[in-house]
């Protein structure tokens, strides 16, 4: 009897649809470098692969510094023994089944899938992140020094080359790089150990309703320099991170010069900035699929509330539905923003010895700063690999240098030169762009505007003379329209558009509200006080009242039912014979016989 084939799981289903093409740009880990898997021609690869090919050396190196113990349950599906210290990441679970193909979840339902977005992937990457944030290698040295037939009693005799380039002629290395407004004194060279390394990191992207994850790794960088590593020294590197390759003995480099890393932060965000640029290509394509979506979503609401402004007949209802439509489109741009969050997983760290040349640099005066700039070379039998000069601050390869003003070296691609004081400057100390005149400025002469919290440079500051006085940025600094002070944007506001001499920049001892229109913002100087309540009203909205001619605001004014005139409530009078009928007061007099108030149609037809 034929044996029937056991159906996938529903997940599994679902897992298999979101790595089949057409369904969006999937996060391989083509974009971390070359696949560490099995190779195509592997029987192995007939399985149906779900799992990116960077995670399963991800786990095996985790399960090895670890301590877990993984049993191979076949190609594709794993056992893991936690131990009592990693259990808390894995819910507290002494075992736990691992597949890694919709053929090994089909035998094993009740295994966990590493998949990109699965609870184990999640669980993993928590447990990498709190235990194997840093893994070093070791010392990676040339061939001739790797493996010496007897511990070298130097560096000298164990690299046989030269340690000073002086030493040979042929050898010397010169800076051919200008310095502005400086020069170079002088070249010291020697062996150095540098460390070398690259980062693993868990990257995510979001765009509307897609959300996509990657694992992707950085290429290997000079964490002293910041710069690439040249093509054979990451493959040292490689080969001794896969373990087919040895580290070289420490006291090879024992009298080598130690060349510290970068601060953290900085080294962070090299690493980080070389993942930004691998991941371009996918973030565009993921920019593209969410402008598509963000299209199509904006034209259902557009037809949407098209439908529904028709069905509005009073203004008001229209401006609400107007503003309520403008809100969601923009909530769904904002919401189909491409927004990309890294997660760094792991830094595999090695120590390099290279050749290094360094240069002093020297302003002259009267500024005289002082700096230093290196450059470094792979060492081999031969000596003859290129000298690698790239900018101390962003890595780059510098067409000119300058000296920042906290002595140390910079290129034209990272510094700056202050419109103020005329002091080069690297961007860790100063703005590129003062918010005045888009001009540069050195920390020295930064300032942070407190009323519109930009940054701009000394040059562009002037004081409010509000209360005791600020300094603030001169675009946020105008005079008062009214009585001339300089104040900011923070201590003054803009009378309306609409008030009688238009829109003004008063300071708030200036500043009135009218009460005769929707309490809009004028200047003292448009305003009157209302004789009734002592409230401003500006001119546009001002009455008088007819009867003793003074300024009312349009509360306290009303037009006599007759004569249609203005009076105040203090004007306003009313006839014995007509009492629903408004009057003025001088339109109605005593009656000379029985004194009630009447008008006077009705003054001679008095009874009394």
């Amino acid at each position: 009897m034929k044996r029937r084939r056991k159906p996938r799981p529903k997940s599994a289903s679902k897992l298999a649809a979101r790595r089949r093409p057409g369904n969006g740009p999937a996060l391989a880990a083509s974009a971390a470098g070359p696949s560490r898997g099995l190779s195509r021609d592997s029987p192995e690869r007939d399985t149906d692969a779900l799992t990116d090919a960077g995670l399963q050396p991800l786990l095996e190196r985790y399960c090895r510094l670890a301590g877990v113990k993984r049993a191979a349950l076949g190609p594709d599906h794993a056992e893991l023994s936690v131990p009592p210290g990693e259990r808390p990441f894995f819910r507290d679970r002494a075992s736990l089944r691992v597949a890694f193909s919709l053929d090994a979840l089909e035998r094993d339902p009740d295994a966990e899938i590493a998949v990109l977005g699965s609870p184990f992937l999640a669980q993993l990457i928590e447990a990498i992140r709190a235990r194997g944030a840093r893994r070093s290698l070791g010392l990676i040295a040339p061939a001739s020094a790797s493996a010496p037939s007897s511990p070298p009693a130097t560096v000298r005799e164990s690299f046989r080359v030269p340690l000073s380039l002086r030493e040979r002629g042929d050898d010397r290395v010169e800076l051919t790089i200008p310095v502005r407004d400086g020069a170079a004194k002088g070249v010291e060279t020697h062996v150095a150990v540098h460390p070398v390394g690259r980062l693993s990191a868990r990257v995510v992207l979001r765009a509307g309703a897609g959300v996509e994850e990657a694992v992707v790794e950085s290429d290997v960088y000079d964490l002293s320099a910041g710069v690439k590593l040249s093509d054979d020294l990451a493959a040292e590197f490689r080969e001794l991170e896969a373990g087919r390759g040895a580290p070289a003995d420490p006291s090879v480099a024992a009298d080598a010069t130690a060349i510290s890393a970068r601060e953290p932060a900085e080294l962070l965000g090299l690493l980080l900035a070389h993942l930004r640029d691998k991941s371009a290509e996918r973030v565009a394509a993921r920019r593209a699929v969410a402008e598509r979506e963000l299209a199509a979503e904006l034209g259902r609401l557009d037809r949407y509330f098209e439908s529904v402004l028709k069905e509005q007949s009073d203004p008001e209802g229209v401006a609400t539905v107007t503003a309520l439509a403008e809100r969601r489109r923009t909530e769904e741009i904002r919401r189909s923003q491409v927004k990309a969050v890294v997660h760094p997983l792991q830094l595999i760290e090695a120590a390099l010895l290279l050749q290094r040349a360094e240069w002093q640099l020297e302003s002259a005066p009267p500024r005289e700063r002082r700096a230093t700039f290196s450059a470094q070379r792979a060492l081999g039998s031969a000596g003859a690999a290129a000298w690698v000069m790239a900018c101390p601050h962003c890595g780059r390869p510098p067409a000119l240098l300058l000296i920042c003003r906290h002595d140390h070296c910079a290129c034209e691609a990272c510094a700056h030169r202050c419109s103020v004081c005329g002091e080069d400057f690297c961007a860790d100390h100063g703005i590129a762009q003062c918010r005045v005149d888009a001009q540069p400025a050195c920390d020295e002469h930064v300032r942070v505007c407190p009323s519109c919290r930009l940054e701009h440079c000394t040059a562009h500051e002037g004081v409010c003379s509000e209360g005791e006085g600020h300094a603030a940025c001169s675009a946020c600094l105008a005079p008062c329209a009214s009585c001339g002070r300089v104040v900011c944007n923070r201590h003054a506001e803009r009378s309306h558009a609409e008030a009688p001499k238009g829109s003004r920049h008063l300071c708030a001892t200036c500043l009135r509200y009218c009460e005769g229109g929707t309490n809009e913002p004028v200047g003292v100087d448009e305003v009157a006080q209302c004789a009734s309540c002592g409230k401003s009203v500006c001119t546009a909205h001002q009455a008088v009242c007819a009867v003793d001619g003074q300024v009312h605001c349009s509360p306290h004014l009303r037009r006599t039912d007759t004569s249609q005139r203005l009076v105040c409530a203090r004007h306003r009078g009313a006839c014995a014979y007509e009492p629903g009928v408004l009057f003025a007061t001088d339109e109605v007099g005593a009656c000379p016989i029985c004194g009630k108030s009447v008008c006077e149609s009705h003054r001679a037809t008095c009874t009394h």
